[in-house]
C-alpha cells in the first residue's frame, strides 16, 4: 500500500540531467510548495512475503516490512537550480542527494548506504570476545585434542565424515552481512569565463562482517566471520584554465585508508594447548599452536600531484601531455613473528636469533612514482598525418630492506633461510611510438609505425628488456561495397643484464628463461574483409595469425615457440526489417613448444640436475 502526496499537479521528476536541460516554453507549474520547492512526496507501507534464501533475495537491498519513502523536490529558474532526492529513509539502503547550481557556483552532496547480505542462515562455534578476537569452548577443544573416542572436531578421514562435528552443538546462528556508508560533496566555482576551481570529497565506511579464510596451513581449514571497521577518505582539488587555443589543469588527489581491526586472533579447533616442544612439521600435521594470528589490511595513504595540458598549433596540430607524481605510504604496526609461546622463548631464540625481535616495529613502506604521457598529433593536409606518443612510468620503491631470514610458518614451526631479505623491485618503463598515415587512394590509408619500449625491473633474471616493433596497416573504409583492414607487426625483444644467480637462488635451472622477459621475435598479422553487395546482405572474413620464437644464449628451458591462428567467416541476410538470418563458422588453433627437466636439486645423490637425459 502506498500513499502519494503531489505538491503540484503532475509529479516533477528531478535528476541532474533533466534539471540541467533546456527549459520548456511551457509556463512554470503553479501550486503549493514545501520550503519553496515543488515535487512529490511518496510514502507507503511495504509488506513482503518470501520463501528460501532471504539474504540472496535482498543481497544489496533492504526489503524489510515497514514504511516506504521517496521524495523528489526541486526548483528551476533562469538563475538557479535546486534538487533534493531522498529514498528509503532509515533503511540500510537509504540514499540522499542534494544539488545546487546558481551562477558561477555548483554544489552537490550525497549520502547513501549499500548493504551486502551474505547469508541469514549462518552459524559459528567461535565467539568474538573482543573485536577481532575469536574463542572456542575450551572443554570441547580439549576433547578434540585428546582424541576422545567418538569426538570429531574437523573430519580428517573418510570414516569420520559420517560423524557430525562436536562444534555443531555449540554453533550459534547469526546474520552475516556488511554495509558501506558513503558521504560525499563537491564544489565548483567559475572564477572567470576561462578559469575554474573544482573541489571534491567523499568518505566511505565499511562495517559489519565478512567471511574470511583463517586456516592453520594444511592441517585444518577454518572460515570465520571477521569484523569490518574501516574508512577511506578521498579528496581532490583542481584548478583549470582553458580557452579556444588550449587548456591547462593542475590538481591534487589524496586517499587515506584507516582500519580499526588491526589483526585477527582465533582459536585452533584441533588444539587446546600449544604443542611443546615445537614440531618442525607442525604446520602440516596438526602439532602446532593453540591460536593463530593474521594481520588485516593496514592503514595507508596515497597523494597525487598532476598537471595536464593541451595546446593547438597551426596546420591542424595539437600537443597534449599529462604528468603525475604519486607518493604511497604505509607505516602500520607489524605483528610479532608468532603468537605461539612454544616458539617465542629464549630457548628457540638461541637457535633462531632473528626471531627475538622484529627488524623494526612498523612497516616503513614507501613508494614514489612518476607517470607521464605526451602526444603530438599533426594533420597538415588530407594526404598525410603524424602521431607521436611518449609514455614514462617510474616506480621507485623506497621501503628499507626487511630481514626475514628467520621466520615462523603458520605459528607452528621456526625456519631459517638464506634468502629472507626483501627486495625493492623498482620499475622504469619508457615507450616511444611514431606512426605516419598516408592517404594515397580514395577511402584508403596506409599506416607505418615504429615503437620502442624500454623496460627495466629489479629482482628479475634480466634487468633490462627492449622491444623494437615495426608495424604496417592498410585500411579501406567508407566504400559502399568493400571494407578491408589489414595489419602486420614485427617485434624483436632483446634483454640485457642477465643474472644466472637470480635463477639459482630460486632453485631454478640456469637454462630457464621466463616467457615475459626472454629474447624473442614476434610476428603478428590480421585481416578483416567485409563485402556488402547490396543493402540486405553482407559477407565477412576475418583471419589472425601470430608466431613467437624465443631465443638467446643459454635458453634451454621454458617456452621456446608459440603459434596461433584464427579464421572466421560469416554472412547475414535481412530480407525484411523484422527478419535477420546469419551464420558464422570459426576455427582457432594454438600450438607451443616448451622444455623442462625432471631433476633433483644440486648436491643430491642422484646427479640429475644437469643430466640432459632428464629433459
Amino acid at each position: 500500500m502506498r500513499i502519494r502526496l503531489t505538491i503540484v499537479t503532475g509529479a516533477l521528476v528531478l535528476t541532474c540531467a533533466s534539471l540541467s536541460s533546456a527549459q520548456s516554453d511551457q509556463p512554470a507549474p503553479t501550486g503549493p510548495t514545501l520550503f519553496g520547492l515543488r515535487g512529490t512526496l511518496d510514502f507507503g507501507f511495504r509488506g513482503t512475503g518470501r520463501e528460501g534464501d532471504d539474504a540472496r533475495y535482498e543481497r544489496y537491498r533492504d526489503l524489510r516490512n515497514g514504511l516506504f519513502s521517496r521524495i523528489a523536490l526541486g526548483q528551476q529558474t533562469d538563475e538557479k537550480l535546486v534538487a533534493v532526492n531522498v529514498f528509503n529513509i532509515g533503511y540500510r539502503d537509504q540514499a540522499y542527494n542534494v544539488d545546487y547550481n546558481a551562477g558561477r557556483t555548483r554544489v552537490s552532496g550525497f549520502f547513501d548506504s549499500v548493504p551486502l547480505n551474505y547469508s541469514y542462515l549462518t552459524s559459528t562455534p567461535w565467539v568474538e570476545s573482543s573485536p577481532g578476537v575469536f574463542s572456542l569452548d575450551a572443554g570441547i577443544r580439549t576433547l578434540v585434542q585428546n582424541r576422545v573416542p567418538g569426538v570429531v572436531g574437523i573430519a580428517s578421514t573418510p570414516a569420520q565424515l559420517g560423524t557430525a562435528s562436536i562444534y555443531r552443538a555449540v554453533a550459534q546462528p547469526f546474520e552475516l552481512r556488511s554495509r558501506r556508508d558513503t558521504l560525499g560533496a563537491s564544489y565548483a566555482y567559475d572564477i572567470s569565463p576561462d578559469l575554474g576551481l573544482n573541489i571534491g570529497f567523499d568518505s566511505y565506511k565499511r562495517t559489519g562482517y565478512q567471511p574470511y579464510g583463517l586456516s592453520f596451513s594444511f592441517n585444518n581449514a577454518n572460515e570465520l566471520a571477521v569484523p569490518l571497521d574501516n574508512r577511506t577518505n578521498n579528496m581532490e582539488a583542481n584548478l583549470e584554465y582553458g580557452n579556444t587555443q588550449g587548456m591547462i589543469r593542475v590538481g591534487w588527489q589524496a586517499s587515506y585508508f584507516a582500519n580499526d581491526i588491526h589483526d585477527i586472533v582465533w582459536d585452533n579447533p584441533l588444539r587446546a594447548t600449544d604443542f611443546r616442544p615445537f614440531d618442525p612439521s607442525g604446520y602440516s600435521n596438526g602439532n602446532g599452536p593453540a591460536q593463530g594470528r593474521m594481520a588485516m589490511a593496514p592503514d595507508n595513504s596515497m597523494n597525487i600531484v598532476s598537471a595536464t595540458g593541451l595546446y593547438k598549433l597551426p596546420a591542424r596540430t595539437t600537443i597534449t601531455g599529462t604528468l603525475w607524481f604519486t607518493a604511497m605510504n604505509q607505516n602500520d604496526t607489524l605483528i610479532p613473528w608468532t603468537i605461539n609461546p612454544a616458539i617465542a622463548n629464549a630457548t628457540v631464540y638461541a637457535q633462531y636469533p632473528g626471531l627475538a625481535s622484529l627488524p623494526r616495529s612498523t612497516a616503513e613502506a614507501k613508494v614514489h612514482a612518476l607517470n607521464g604521457a605526451f602526444n603530438f598529433v599533426a594533420r597538415p593536409n588530407n594526404f598525410f598525418g603524424l602521431n607521436m606518443r611518449y609514455r614514462v612510468n617510474n616506480h621507485n620503491n623506497l621501503t628499507p630492506a626487511f630481514d626475514a631470514s628467520n621466520y615462523v610458518r603458520f605459528d607452528a614451526a621456526p625456519y631459517a633461510s638464506t634468502h629472507g631479505v626483501t627486495q625493492q623491485f623498482d620499475i622504469r618503463q619508457n615507450t616511444f611510438d611514431l606512426t605516419g598515415t598516408f592517404r594515397f587512394l580514395p577511402h584508403t590509408s596506409l599506416n607505418l609505425g615504429y615503437v620502442f619500449d624500454d623496460y627495466e625491473r629489479t629482482g628479475r633474471s634480466f634487468s633490462d628488456m627492449r622491444d623494437y616493433t615495426f608495424r604496417a596497416a592498410i585500411d579501406t573504409l567508407g566504400n559502399q561495397f568493400v571494407t578491408v583492414r589489414a595489419s602486420f607487426d614485427h617485434t624483436t625483444r632483446i634483454g640485457s643484464g642477465f643474472s644466472e644467480a637470480s635463477l639459482e637462488d630460486g632453485g631454478l635451472q640456469p637454462g630457464l628463461r621466463f616467457y615475459d622477459e626472454a629474447d624473442r621475435d614476434r610476428d603478428r598479422g590480421a585481416l578483416l574483409f567485409v563485402l556488402t553487395p547490396n543493402s540486405f546482405m553482407d559477407v565477412t572474413f576475418q583471419m589472425t595469425a601470430g608466431r613467437d620464437i624465443y631465443k638467446g644464449e643459454g635458453h634451454e628451458f621454458g617456452l621456446l615457440n608459440n603459434d596461433n591462428q584464427s579464421y572466421n567467416i560469416g554472412t547475414s541476410v535481412s530480407p525484411t526489417e523484422a527478419v535477420s538470418v546469419g551464420m558464422t563458422y570459426g576455427r582457432e588453433k594454438f600450438a607451443s613448444h616448451q622444455n623442462a627437466r625432471n631433476a633433483n636439486p644440486p648436491g643430491s645423490d642422484y646427479g640429475s640436475w644437469l643430466d640432459p637425459n632428464r629433459t
